[in-house]
């Protein structure tokens, strides 16, 4: 038996393809709409030029015998009828630009929220970190080369286009009653010409794709020297002229070879429209010689000149092709993208085990973990073996890059293990309902965000899958020390939280950390029994970090809590301490037990008690 081999659409025919097939995913009622709008705008130039070719024959005979005359009726009833079909095709084509305008928007929206959709499946976050991913993200955000790759001005392009193509295969087919091969020449010259055109418009469209990561590079430069984060440190520093001198050459440096790249190629461009002189040369000779012969009338002339018009008039030079083609390349992409990431999607929630309310009940246990994160030399877990009891508090010490917050986010199932495996009473976290798992986990990264929203969405965020509970709100900002502040904000908790906004106000650091540490605790409320606090005080003053020190066993006490931090007088509070070094854990015990050891815990601890034990040197001045 053979094997039938799938035919492969070349480039431009295969993304061409591809936008149509999306089209009835977006709208059925539109794409049929825009069916019939095409094809009434490919028919009815077509029937007008007819018309008017017999309109004109009609004349002579009209003017003879006058407008009573069964000729003159005949000129009266083609006159009404070509009016008729000017209307409505003057009133066909704005409709469909309209209507493709309308639906274009409407296929932007959908790409990107089918786009943002396959970025939030998989369980992990590995993927925001690849360059092909950030680049597919870049285009779908309409963040390319140019905004002609945008695929609604490719629905318009369409819309303009398709009814060109039909019309000149409508012109071509009329003129096979004049002679068939010349018919035949333009039936094939014109599909043949969009070919060429659309795959040097597709390879333009290619072209840049592999200058992401300089352009994104670019961007940020730009970004840094006109958004307020680092609006300070550029000022003060005098880094303005830096950043604009360094933005400069890395645009250039990126965009140069597309320019290059970009210009059209001479022999295409003068193959193509020589070979089409060429041809119009000989269609109106041979139309011009045959009625000098007599071979044909006036109404029959009339006819092919103006089917011979129609031929010329389809498009392969213009923007509309432009937009289709750049279309041709950045929708595949995108939905590749997602093809590629339905992939990477963790087992449908049906498959997996959903954790009971209560989980962990006993224990959160890591087997001979190794991580490394993609594209990057290195592991930064090596070999762990942890056991966390439930209900008791962990503390992780070591030196900044150790791999202490990468522990974390292999327990919140941000990233798999690249060996080993971590379990919850038992059962493989890979196994488990990542969304249910993390409803039990609340963290406060070190590097958390701060929203551009009200005070009480950032809070209640911290457990958005339940309605916001104005009680539990202020008892989580109480137990944060953030309560005062959040109700002596302009408009209490409905102020936006950002500067940039009418009546939004910004908040100092350790303001910002008492929120988050609120939106960690409400969490808590809302059912997490895992408290992760990463650094929460780093950005507090004395007073706060002692009064969370004091409230630290009564903000976890009953919860399963992993500690990380450079503070040990609150590390010691914790009913064990592991130390990582390198990856790996190289000390394992009680505060006391890890001072008697004099590893590297206590080292680290005596180091940190000397600064305040340690008298300060006389001023000589």
């Amino acid at each position: 038996m053979c094997r039938m081999r799938r035919m492969r659409l070349p480039p431009t025919l295969a993304g061409l393809w591809t936008l149509l097939r999306l089209l009835p995913h977006v709208s059925r009622s539109k794409t049929l709409l825009g069916l019939i709008g095409v094809l009434l705008s490919s028919a009815l130039p077509i029937a007008i030029a007819v018309a008017i070719g017999l309109l004109i024959g009609a004349v002579p005979a009209a003017v003879r015998g006058g407008l009573d005359s069964a000729g003159g009726r005949t000129l009266v009833d083609l006159l009404v009828l070509v009016a008729a079909l000017v209307a409505l095709e003057r009133i066909v084509s704005p409709a469909l630009r309209a209507l493709a305008s309308t639906f274009g928007r409407e296929v932007d929206r959908h790409l990107q929220e089918r786009l943002l959709a396959a970025v939030g499946r998989p369980g992990s976050i590995a993927h925001l970190e690849d360059p092909e991913v950030l680049a597919a993200l870049r285009t779908v955000r309409g963040l390319g080369l140019n905004e002609s790759g945008r695929p609604s001005l490719a629905v318009v392009g369409l819309a303009m286009v398709l009814p060109s193509w039909l019309r000149a295969l409508g012109g071509a087919a009329v003129l096979l009653a004049f002679q068939w091969w010349l018919g035949l020449l333009w039936l094939a010259l014109w599909p043949a010409i969009v070919y060429f055109m659309q795959r040097e418009y597709v390879r333009v469209g290619q072209v840049g794709f592999g200058q992401s990561d300089a352009l994104r590079r670019a961007e940020y430069l730009r970004d840094v020297a006109v958004t307020a984060p680092a609006a300070k440190e550029v000022r003060i520093w005098g880094m303005l002229d830096w950043l604009a001198d360094r933005f400069e050459a890395t645009w250039r440096a990126a965009i140069q070879p597309v320019w290059k790249e970009r210009r059209p190629r001479a022999s295409r461009v003068l193959g193509t429209t020589g070979v089409i002189a060429a041809i119009n040369l000989l269609s109106y000779a041979l139309l011009v010689w045959a009625a000098v012969r007599g071979d044909l009338g006036l109404s029959a002339l009339a006819v092919f000149t103006q089917a011979l018009n129609i031929a010329n008039n389809f498009t392969a030079f213009d923007d509309h092709n432009a937009h289709l083609s750049y279309a041709a390349v950045s929708v595949p992409k995108v939905l590749a993208l997602d093809a590629r990431l339905a992939g990477a999607a963790p087992v449908d929630a049906a498959d997996r085990r959903n954790p009971p309310a209560n989980a962990p009940a006993t224990e959160i246990r890591l087997s001979g973990v190794r991580f490394g994160y993609p594209g990057q030399a290195g592991e930064a877990l090596r070999g762990v073996d942890l056991t966390i009891a439930a209900g008791r508090s962990l503390a992780i010490v070591g030196e900044n890059g150790a791999g202490k917050t990468s522990l974390v986010k292999l327990l919140c199932g941000l990233y798999p293990p690249t060996a080993g495996t971590v379990s919850v009473d038992g059962h493989d976290l890979a196994d488990l309902d990542l969304a249910a798992w993390r409803r039990r986990v609340s963290v406060l990264f070190q590097d958390f965000t701060r929203y551009d929203l009200s005070a009480a969405d950032n809070v209640s965020m911290g457990a958005a899958h339940v309605p916001p509970d104005p009680d539990r709100l202020r008892a989580a900002a109480e137990r944060a020390g953030a309560l005062s502040l959040i109700e002596e904000l302009p408009d209490g908790w409905r102020t936006i939280l950002s500067p940039e906004y009418t009546g939004g106000t910004d908040l100092s650091g350790g303001q910002w950390q008492r929120v988050a540490l609120a939106r960690a605790l409400y969490a808590v409320d809302a059912g997490a029994r895992v408290l992760i606090l990463d650094e929460p005080t780093a950005a507090l003053d004395v007073r706060a970090e002692a009064e969370l020190y004091e409230r630290f066993l009564e903000l976890t006490s009953g919860l399963t809590t992993i500690l990380i931090s450079h503070r040990f007088s609150t590390v010691r509070r914790a009913d064990r301490i592991v130390v990582v070094e390198r990856g790996a854990i190289v000390e394992d015990g009680t505060h006391d037990e890890l001072i008697a050891l004099d590893g590297l815990y206590a080292r680290m601890f005596h180091l940190q008690a000397a600064r305040f034990l340690t008298p300060l040197e006389p001023d000589h001045a």
